[in-house]
């Protein structure tokens, strides 16, 4: 039973469920920063737990679900032919900017970091108009490069507002790029993927699998693994991984509905969130850029959904046009099979038109921007 609102199209619905995966990837954000502070749990090992977490959860929808044929999932995990090589693509692309984003928070400012992961927006519009043929609206450019300057605001990097150091090392600042190429080439991942028909789990089951791995690669570098001393450092760990996956889940998910570019828009509102919860629960003290950078980012969001309603209205009207249109009698007859025709055809067209930068915001190590 499909949960999309009869009122929403399926890319505005998708839209919608990227927008609440971006408030609750900031959330887990928030969980991995507690985790860290008061239970002093490297990133990485927060990143293995929700993999194992995850990896659970996506295994036992694998054998519950069917493909078309009626065979288990869990037959092909992975999907088969050309799906499996995107899904595969889609783990190991996931697990490289995992090593990008934690070697660029390593050795760069935050502000810094966080600036050059907040490009992919642009480099996700690019790609798609390459790769899948989307159209790149005026309208499209214009949110892009706001939430993309309103993340700057937010972040407010030492290279542009200065109070940097002069002997930060260049291949941050390449690793940074790469790091943000990565997740502009998933998001083109998942919605090809959507268009080939792989499942949401096959998807998240490759990023649990290149998740858990490289997370064990990085670990030894970033500090001593340990368990969690009490209870409440418990429940900071399930909140990252119930939380984490939850909002990897309405990614992958939506991220095959709508186009590319608007959903790395969308997404790109994860610093906004996360810096609402470094304010709420870390008290975090922002300035007028922040601000500002608030505004560009939110009012990115607010003309994505003025032109989907817009489209909406557009479409409704010729829906109306077209039922109109076909109620007028054919040859000055009236009869019932011509009546029979024009509500079949009117129920055809109904049925037709129907974690990173935040983690890196709050705690200075990520979690994984390729998520």
């Amino acid at each position: 039973m499909s949960l999309q609102p009869h009122w929403l199209s399926e890319e505005s619905w998708g839209l919608v469920l990227v927008l609440i995966s971006a408030i609750f990837y900031a959330l887990a954000g928030a969980f991995v920063k507690l985790a860290h502070i008061q239970g002093g749990l490297p990133s990485t090992e927060l990143v293995f737990a929700r993999g194992i977490f995850q990896g659970g959860l996506v295994v036992l929808g694998l054998y519950l679900c069917r493909d078309a044929k009626g065979q288990r999932l869990i037959k092909h995990p992975f999907g088969q032919g050309a799906a499996r090589t995107l899904v595969w693509w889609r783990g190991i692309i996931g697990g490289a900017g995992f090593l990008l984003d934690y070697h660029c928070m390593s050795v760069l400012p935050l502000g810094d970091a966080i600036t050059l992961m907040s490009l992919y927006p642009i480099v996700t519009i690019i790609l798609a108009r390459i790769f899948l043929a989307e159209e790149i609206k005026t309208m499209h450019v214009a949110v892009t490069v706001a939430s993309v300057v309103g993340a700057v605001f937010i972040a407010q990097p030492t290279f542009i507002f200065g109070g940097g150091s002069e002997d930060v090392p260049t291949l941050g600042y390449v690793t940074g790029l790469l790091g943000s190429l990565c997740l502009a080439s998933i998001l083109i991942l998942i919605r090809k993927a959507g268009k080939v028909g792989v499942h949401t789990f096959q998807l998240l089951l490759s990023w649990a699998m290149f998740g858990v791995l490289f997370s064990v690669v990085c670990g030894p570098y970033e500090g001593t693994w340990t368990l969690p001393s009490n209870s409440r450092i418990w429940w900071y760990t399930f909140g990252v991984c119930s939380v984490g996956a939850g909002a990897h889940f309405m990614l992958n998910y939506a991220g095959r509905l709508a186009p590319a570019g608007l959903v790395s828009v969308v997404r790109a509102s994860d610093i906004v969130w996360a810096y609402c919860f470094e304010i709420l629960i870390f008290v975090q003290q922002p300035n007028k850029f922040t601000w500002i950078g608030v505004v560009l980012v939110l009012g990115s969001l607010v003309a994505i959904g003025i032109e989907k309603v817009k489209q909406s209205q557009a479409g409704t009207t010729k829906s109306v046009i077209k039922h109109r249109s076909s109620d007028l009698p054919s040859g000055g007859e009236d009869t019932p099979h011509n009546d029979h025709r024009t509500f079949s055809g009117t129920a055809r067209s109904d049925e037709e038109t129907p974690e990173v930068m935040m983690m890196m915001l709050m705690n200075g190590h990520t979690q994984g921007k390729a998520e």
